[in-house]
């Protein structure tokens, strides 16, 4: 009953008696960030592309938009992102797209061909295609958990990357961004099909999802901050700026903070230093196009290291929607 028992032999690498199995330093192998498959990759890179050539055409037609009063309607529309999300599980998400697109351009060429007497339906029409939440609801349907995170980056930088190119050319030469904004319009429609999916259940977000979300306290404080720097970096300008002066600052200020941000110790510091900059703008009017060029790399940077893996899509939603409307009241304010 009470026999004595030979304890096993523990493995090679538990056993503090035996010598180490090599001379060398053991060193764990560094982290590795999540990467997509390369079918997963192709997909995502034409979601992007959708994405990221809606936001051109969409800010590239409000940063050069003459009245004043229609930006409000543009930035109505263009919170419409989660309605497009929530009727693409009801209907075909190619077909929604595509019907987007289809009216963006047929709205922006009537107000090409018109010669700016119908730049209202032009800039509102160039609104409806707000479809980050439809792309998202769509990569998360297709791609799998762990690597569905790089799927957000990926149209999170997309976004960021065509909004600020398109905010320089409005700003600097309208013309040339009204029609560079249809090319995108376009260009974006090479990424429909992908929408399709994979024959998976098409889900989206609910009401509640965003509103804890943005109850949360980062979901609170990005959205504020959203706000609050794009109206204020939004203001007129009481002398307009040279044009390519106006041109590059933007993408200056893109380019500063995708630099430093990994420097600051948390998702809401930069955003912060972005809305000081902004006000800071307010008595050096050249330095609100750095600080709004700079919101544009802000945003997704923040999401990604404040935001939760499964909460991502929706604090992008809505931070993004924050500095639309805040963008198109600073406009007329």
């Amino acid at each position: 009953m009470c026999a004595w028992v030979s304890q096993p032999p523990l493995p090679d690498e538990l056993d503090p008696k035996r010598p180490a199995p090599t001379r060398f330093r053991i060193v764990p192998p560094p982290r590795r960030r999540p990467e997509l498959l390369p079918d997963e990759a192709r997909f995502t890179l034409r979601l992007s592309l959708l994405v990221g050539c809606a936001e051109l055409a969409a800010w590239a037609w409000f940063a050069s938009a003459v009245p004043r009063g229609a930006v409000l309607g543009w930035a109505a529309l263009r919170l419409l992102k989660p309605v497009w999300s929530l009727l693409g599980t009801r209907v075909p998400r190619p077909a929604l797209a595509f019907s987007l697109l289809f009216l963006a351009l047929f709205g922006t060429a009537a107000s090409l061909m018109s010669r700016g007497q119908l730049i209202t339906a032009g800039l509102l029409a160039v609104a409806l295609p707000a479809v980050g939440d439809l792309c998202a609801s769509s990569a998360g349907d297709t791609i799998t958990v762990e690597r569905r995170s790089t799927a957000y980056a990926w149209l999170d930088m997309a976004q960021g990357l065509g909004g600020a190119l398109g905010v320089a050319l409005g700003l600097s030469f309208g013309t040339v961004a009204a029609i560079v904004g249809v090319a995108a319009l376009l260009a974006g429609g090479y990424g429909v099909p992908d929408l399709k999916g994979s024959g998976a259940p098409r889900s989206t977000w609910t009401s509640d999802a965003y509103v804890d979300v943005l109850r949360s306290p980062f979901g609170s404080q990005i959205v504020a901050l959203a706000f609050f720097s794009a109206f204020l970096a939004m203001q007129p300008f009481a002398k307009p700026l040279p044009g390519w002066v106006a041109l590059l600052l933007p993408l200056v200020g893109m380019a500063l903070a995708a630099r430093f941000e990994s420097y600051t110790p948390n998702a809401v510091m930069l955003p912060r230093i972005v809305l000081g900059v902004a006000a800071l703008g307010l008595f050096l009017p050249p330095v609100r196009l750095l600080a709004l060029g700079a919101l544009f790399a802000t945003l997704p940077a923040s999401v990604a290291r404040g935001a939760g893996e499964m909460e991502r899509p929706l604090a992008s939603s809505l931070a993004w929607s924050a500095m639309t409307l805040g963008a198109a009241v600073g406009a007329v304010l």
